[in-house]
C-alpha cells in the first residue's frame, strides 16, 4: 500500500469514527445540561461524580476483560478454536457482573466518602447508586465485546464508558428524563433510574447483536476455561487503565467530590465535561490511525509514521484551540446559556484548564505511540511518576484551594503526563508526535488534502 492509499485510508477511518461520535459528546452535554437546569448544584455534583466513579468502578469490576473480549473474540474471527466464541462473551460477562456485585457491596457499606454529601441523603440513593454501578460495569464489557467481532460502531454508540456513555445510551437517558418530566418531576433519585435502564437496554442490545453473530451455544467448561486464562494480560492492562484514570478528568473530579463541599464543584464538574469535548478530535484520531501506525513502524518508514503523527495532531490542534478560544471569547455569560443561570463559576475553571487541554492536544498519540509502537514498560514508568506526583498535589490543592484546586491539579497533571510522555517517544521510537507550529506545514497538509480528494473522485468516476 503507498502512501497515498495510506493517508486515504487514515481520512476515511478518522471521518468514520468522527461519524460514529459526532453525536455523542454534545448528547452527553446535553443530558449535564439538562440535569444542571433541574438539579440543585449538590444533587447536580452527586449524579457527576458518580459518573466519573462508575469509570473506576469499571475497570476494576471487568478485571481486565474489557480489553481481553476484544482481542479474545477478535482472534476467534481469525480462526482461533481456542475458546468458543460464545464461551467469551459469557465469561466476560459473568465476571464482571460477579465482580461489579462484590465492589457493589462494598461500596455500599464503606465508599459513601467518595460521593459529595448532599441534603437528605438517604440509604436508598447510595443502594441505587451502586445498582448503577454494576449495570455500567456489565454494560460496558458487553459493548466492548462488539469491537472483538468487528461492529466498531455498534460498540462505540452503546457503550457505558465516559461521561454519559455511547450515542445510544445518551438518547436513552434523555428519552428517560423526557418520559419522567411528561409523568412528574425530573429528581436525582429518577434520574439515577433512568441512567440504570439506559445501560440494561444497552447491554441486552449488544448481547443480542454479539449472540446473533456467535450462536448462543456454551460450554461450562469452556466458559471456566476463558475466565482463567490470560491473568496476567488482564492484570497488567487493569494496572495500566488504572493508572491513566488517576491521571485524568475522573480522578479529578472523584478526588473534588471527596474533599470539597458538593455546592463549590458544580461548576468543575460542568466545566469538566467542555474538556471531554474539546480534546473528542484526538480521541476520534487514536481510533481510526492505530493500524496504520503499526504497519509504518513494522516496515521503518518513520519519515512517514512521524508526519502521519504531527498532521492528525495538528488537525486537532487547530480545532481544539479554536474552540477554547472561542468559548473564553464567549465569557461568565456564555457558560451560563450552556448550563443555566448559577454556573457562572464553570468558566473559571474552563479558564483554568484551558492551557492545559491546548497542551495535551498538541503533543498528540504519545501515550498511545508508546503502547503500540514501544515498550509498554516505559509508559507504565511515566504513569507511575505523573500518579506519584498527581495525586498528592490533587488532594493537597483540593484541600487548600478548594474546586479551582482541582482545576489547577488536572492542568498539572496534563502538562506533566504529556511533556514526559512526549520526551519518552523521542528516546524510544526517536520521532515526535506534537503538531505543527509552522504554518507551511498546514499548507502543505492542505494540498495533500486536495491531492487525496481529488484522487479519489477520478476513481469513483473511472
Amino acid at each position: 500500500m503507498g502512501r497515498e492509499a495510506d493517508r486515504r485510508t487514515v481520512l476515511k477511518a478518522t471521518a468514520a469514527v468522527a461519524a460514529s461520535r459526532a453525536l455523542g459528546f454534545p448528547l452527553a452535554l446535553g443530558v449535564s445540561m439538562w440535569l444542571t437546569r433541574v438539579l440543585t448544584r449538590e444533587e447536580f455534583a452527586f449524579f457527576g461524580v458518580l459518573s466519573s466513579l462508575a469509570i473506576l468502578f469499571a475497570m476494576f469490576a471487568q478485571a481486565g476483560f474489557q480489553t481481553s473480549v476484544v482481542r479474545l473474540l477478535g482472534e476467534a474471527e481469525a480462526g482461533d478454536e481456542t475458546f468458543k466464541k460464545p464461551s467469551i462473551f459469557y465469561a466476560s460477562v459473568i465476571v464482571t457482573f460477579v465482580f461489579s456485585l462484590i465492589l457493589a457491596i462494598l461500596f455500599y457499606f464503606v465508599g459513601r466518602g467518595l460521593l459529595p454529601d448532599i441534603a437528605g441523603q438517604s440509604d436508598w440513593l447510595f443502594f441505587l447508586a451502586a445498582i448503577l454501578l454494576v449495570a455500567r460495569s456489565v454494560n460496558t464489557v458487553a459493548a466492548q465485546a462488539l469491537r472483538g467481532i468487528g461492529r466498531v460502531g455498534a460498540s462505540a454508540n452503546l457503550s457505558g464508558q465516559g461521561e454519559q456513555g455511547g450515542m445510544i445510551r445518551c438518547l436513552a437517558i434523555l428519552a428517560g428524563f423526557a418520559l419522567v418530566v411528561t409523568t412528574g418531576v425530573l429528581t436525582l433519585e429518577a434520574a439515577i433510574w433512568v441512567a440504570i435502564a439506559a445501560s440494561v437496554l444497552c447491554a441486552l442490545w449488544s448481547a443480542i447483536i454479539l449472540l446473533r453473530h456467535t450462536g448462543m451455544r456454551f460450554d461450562a467448561r469452556d466458559i471456566a476455561r476463558t475466565m482463567n486464562s490470560r491473568k496476567q494480560d488482564n492484570f497488567n492492562m487493569m494496572l495500566s487503565e488504572a493508572l491513566v484514570y488517576w491521571t485524568g478528568v475522573s480522578a479529578a473530579v472523584v478526588i473534588g467530590g471527596a474533599l470539597v463541599d458538593a455546592a463549590a464543584i458544580a461548576g468543575m464538574v460542568a466545566a469538566f465535561q467542555l474538556r471531554n469535548i474539546l480534546t473528542s478530535p484526538m480521541t476520534m484520531i487514536a481510533g481510526a490511525v492505530p493500524n496504520i501506525l503499526i504497519r509504518l513502524h513494522r516496515e521503518g518508514d518513520k519519515e512517514e509514521l512521524e508526519r502521519v503523527l504531527r498532521t492528525t495532531a495538528s488537525v486537532s490542534f487547530v480545532i481544539c484551540l479554536a474552540a477554547c478560544l472561542f468559548l473564553l471569547a464567549i465569557g461568565p455569560a456564555g457558560l451560563r446559556l450552556i448550563f443555566g443561570p448559577d454556573y457562572g463559576d464553570a468558566y473559571y475553571h474552563l479558564a483554568i484548564i484551558s492551557g492545559g487541554i491546548v497542551f495535551f492536544v498538541y503533543c498528540g498519540l504519545s501515550g498511545q505511540s508508546l503502547l503500540l509502537l514501544g515498550d509498554t514498560r516505559v509508559q507504565r514508568r511515566v504513569m507511575l511518576v505523573v500518579t506519584a506526583i498527581t495525586m498528592p498535589a490533587y488532594i493537597l490543592l483540593a484541600i487548600y484551594l478548594g474546586a479551582y484546586g482541582v482545576s489547577i491539579g488536572l492542568v498539572i497533571s496534563m502538562v506533566l503526563q504529556k511533556g514526559l510522555m512526549i520526551r519518552a517517544v523521542r528516546q524510544n521510537l526517536d520521532i515526535s508526535t506534537n503538531a505543527y507550529l509552522d504554518p507551511r506545514e498546514y499548507a502543505r497538509a492542505f494540498r495533500m488534502l486536495k491531492r487525496i480528494v481529488a484522487n479519489r473522485g477520478k476513481q469513483g468516476q473511472g
